[in-house]
Formats: structure tokens, sequence, C-alpha cells
């Protein structure tokens, strides 16, 4: 990757440029950002909802062994055969989101229904607010049921995890192979639940962060 960044080119009034070491070190430090971290920390919820939801971690495990085996490494296509793990993390990622808010500006004046936005606002969308209406996810939003996702939602984007229209988010299929194959490695080797001390504090920053810490307790099977 750096590599390429190092010897990439851009088009400026058809003159060609390379990155200079600031552009490149920013790249990498949003790979390091986007690609690690919001992985790292959507997973970290994933394994307390199945911590807490011991048969949703039960039915998980069952899956990953049916389809991967006990001691076989996943590949592209097992992973892809993890219907039900693909639906746990989509209700994980509608309860905690990587992102808890879109930002966007209007870069002209456009009419949205009967709503007049002018040139320069800038709107903000809770992804958070949207993933826990009632209204829209019924009245167990808030509770962790990966079956809704069982068949397609007949509403028109209520789910937006990794943003949505032209500027969604490019990792998306990255992200979602990074923890299917994690959580597929821990099924198969760990049983887990959530210990006593565990203080639940979803805190929003960048991302949606546990503030106390996240502590789950392993044991090998």
């Amino acid at each position: 990757m750096l590599s390429l960044l190092m010897s990439s080119h851009k088009y400026s009034k058809d003159e060609k440029q390379r990155f200079k070491l600031k552009e490149i070190i920013d790249e990498c430090r949003n790979f390091y950002l986007a690609g690690k971290d919001t992985a790292a920390n959507s997973l970290s919820w994933v394994l307390l909802l199945l911590g807490l939801n011991q048969e949703w971690q039960r039915k998980a495990r069952k899956e990953v062994l049916n389809v991967i085996g006990y001691d076989t490494p996943p590949n592209a296509e097992t992973l892809s055969d993890l219907k039900l793990m693909n639906m746990i993390l989509q209700e994980t990622l509608r309860l905690y989101p990587i992102t808890g808010a879109l930002a966007r500006e209007a870069s002209k004046r456009v009419k949205v229904g009967n709503i007049d936005i002018l040139a320069g606002t800038v709107l903000y969308m809770s992804i958070t607010a949207v993933h826990h209406s009632t209204e829209l996810w019924g009245e167990d939003a808030l509770e962790f049921n990966p079956m809704r996702f069982f068949e397609t939602q007949n509403h028109a984007m209520p789910y937006f995890s990794f943003g949505l229209g032209p500027n969604f988010c490019v990792g998306q299929n990255l992200a979602m192979v990074e923890m299917k194959l994690v959580l597929a490695l821990i099924l198969q080797r760990y049983s887990f639940f959530v210990s006593p001390t565990y203080a639940h504090g979803p805190m929003l920053m960048m991302n949606v962060l546990p503030q106390y810490g996240m502590q789950i307790v392993f044991r090998r099977l």
C-alpha cells in the first residue's frame, strides 16, 4: 500500500503530481483509523452482545462449525456462507454503529419534499437515532434481534452504518470480511461471557466507544 501511495500520481490541471510526504502520512493514518480501529471497536460490541445473549452465541458457533469446521481456517468461500453471522454483525452495527452521525454540506440549493435547503447548509444525520427508532424498527428497537435482518426491510434507508449515497464507506466490504474472519476464529476456539465487572457506557466520539472498557471472559473450548 505504501509503495502504491509513493508511486501514485494525481492529476491537477492536466499535470502529474506525486503525493507529498504529508499527504502520504495522512493517508496511512486514515487507513489505520478507518481500516483497523473501526473494525476492532465494532468487534468489541459483537463480543459483548454475544456474551450477553448466549443462545445467539451458540447459534453462531454452530453455523461456524458446520460451514468451516473445528480447525479449518476460514476462506473467502466459507465466509460468504456465514449468513447468520452476517445478520449478527448487521444487528450489532445497528445498535452500535461505527460512527454515531454523518454530516453533509449542500453544494447547491435543493428542495427535498417541502424542505428548502440552501447552499452551504450542513446537514447532521444521527445514525444512532435512526437505528434506534421504534417507528422504523418496532417496539423492540433497543433489543438485540439479528432475525430482523432475515428479510429485506420494507422502508427506505433505515440502516446506514456505512453511510449512504455516492459517498458510502469504500471499506465496507473489507470491514465485514475482517469482522467475520476474526469472529469465526474466536467462535471455533472459545466460549465467552461478559464479566460482572463490566459497566455499560457507550460513548459517542468519532466512533461509538465503550467508555469503561470491555471486560469479556474467554474459555477455551
